[in-house]
Parts: C-alpha cells; structure tokens; sequence
C-alpha cells in the first residue's frame, strides 16, 4: 500500500513477492528502505557485495545503493522519501542517522532478537491497519510509526555493534563522521577534513574511533571511495581516468594504486568481470 500526501510526501508499506521485485531498480532512486526478511533466507548483490538476510533479519538501503541481484520468498518493506520523513532533520528524535542509514562504508543489517519479534510483528499491523485509514490525521500517524520502528531498529543496532559502557557521545561523533563521509567523500580525503567540520582534532577522533569500533576514521573514508569506484567501473562506462578524477585522486595512476592495493586487481581487470 502506497501512502502520497499533497506535497508529494511519499511512503510505501507491504509485503512483496519477487515479481514485484523491480522496485528495487525504481524506487530506490528516491527512497529509504527497510526490508524485513519474513521467510527463509533470502539473498542479495548490493553493490558488488553479497548479503545474505535469514528470517527477521533487516536490511536498511539508500538511494546510493544498487541491487544487482536478489533471491527471496517474501519480504516486508517500508520504502519513504525525506518529503515524507527526513532522518536528517529529526536526528535527534531518531539516532540512526550515520547507523541505519549513510553509515558511509557498510550496508547495515540487524536481527530481530527473539524477544522482541513480537513487538515488531505487532508494530507492522498497526502501520498496514492505519495505510487503510482516510482522514487528516493519516500521515501524522504513519510518520509517528515510522519513528517508532525506526528507533526500535537503532536501539538493536546499536547494543549489537557498539562497545558502549558509558555515554553516547562518542557514538553521536562516529555517527555523525560517518554521515558527513556520505555526503563529502568526493571532495575531502582525509580525516583532518571531517575533523575540521566536526570541530574536533583529528587525534580525538581517531580515539573515539578506536574505543568503540574496529575501523579506523581513514578506513571509512577508504571504504566509501572504494564503494563508488567499483559501482562506477561496474554499472557506468566512464574512463577510469574520469572516475579517478570524480573522485578525488590526483592522477589515475593513484586510482589504480589504491584500488589495487583494496582489491588485489586493476580497475581495468575489475571491470572486464562485469556482466
């Protein structure tokens, strides 16, 4: 079921068989996605990366992201675009913000735990119970749910990925590096420019890094610019020259040191592979 408001506030919520697969080619050129794994496992290539979701597991995707491939029995999905719902501006009700979404260099995952799949489940059939509803209230609501979920999904993440013994502040900072990677890996390389935009040294942030995570704040940035540069040799035929620069080296020989150096290959090599 499809909800659109009058200023093309746009949010979709159902369960899917693969023949309605093809919204993974359309809409994520303009949406968030949730998929929620109902069935047994089902798997996919998203951006040259093989994911596999077991039953409960949930898959949080961008419009940055391609789906190559995918094989499931049913899956449930909520698709919303930031008319609808902007994570950004409501960071500080949400936290996910850099963890569910735009988290830069990975395609985040949780899984339900078992004492919570209930409270899940029961959270689903009140969003498809309030899609049937038509009155002024509807999107106030649906977004209200949306919150919900979305905190519910964070909250698991979090406990399953952090190290946090003390304060958030720390996972506030990753969250919002690796955000500001998402937006800006393009034109900033390095972790004294992210440092600079978050106010902070770069010592303190490669700290921070180190405390809670197993990656370094160079990484991140890495592993992003890795990420762009294997969809564009893939799924684009631009010279790799052209992506070299699109990127931020300084030549293309840089280019190829360091894709090299990532995937043990040339981007010449990775790209003939393609289909």
């Amino acid at each position: 079921m499809r909800y659109i408001g009058n200023q093309n506030q746009i949010l979709f919520i159902g369960s899917i068989v693969p023949e309605r697969a093809y919204m993974f080619r359309e809409e994520l050129k303009t949406s968030l996605s949730v998929i929620w794994n109902t069935k047994k496992n089902a798997d996919f290539v998203i951006d040259n990366q093989k994911i596999s979701l077991g039953k409960n597991c949930i898959l949080f995707l961008t419009e940055f992201h391609k789906v190559k491939e995918y094989n499931f029995d049913e899956l449930n999905i909520i698709q919303f675009n930031r008319d609808f719902y902007c994570i950004e501006q409501n960071d500080n009700d949400l936290g996910c913000k850099g963890l569910l979404f735009f988290g830069a260099s990975s395609i985040p995952k949780i899984i339900i735990p078992q004492k919570k799949i209930e409270h899940f489940s029961m959270l689903w059939q009140i969003l498809m119970m309030e899609m049937e509803e038509n009155d002024s209230y509807k999107m106030e609501m649906l977004g209200a749910l949306l919150k919900r979920f979305l905190i519910l999904c964070a909250r698991i993440y979090r406990q399953k990925n952090f190290n946090i013994r003390q304060d958030d502040a720390g996972i506030a900072i990753i969250r919002e590096y690796s955000y500001l990677v998402e937006q800006h890996y393009k034109k900033y390389t390095k972790v004294s420019d992210y440092a600079r935009l978050l106010f902070k040294s770069p010592k303190t942030i490669s700290n921070i890094f180190a405390k809670y995570i197993d990656k370094t704040p160079l990484q991140i940035i890495n592993d992003r610019r890795l990420i762009e540069a294997k969809r564009q040799l893939l799924y684009t035929d631009e010279p790799v020259s052209t992506i070299a620069d699109d990127l931020g080296f300084t030549d293309i020989q840089a280019f190829s040191n360091f894709f090299k150096k990532s995937t043990k290959q040339s981007p010449l090599k990775f790209r003939s592979k393609r289909k």
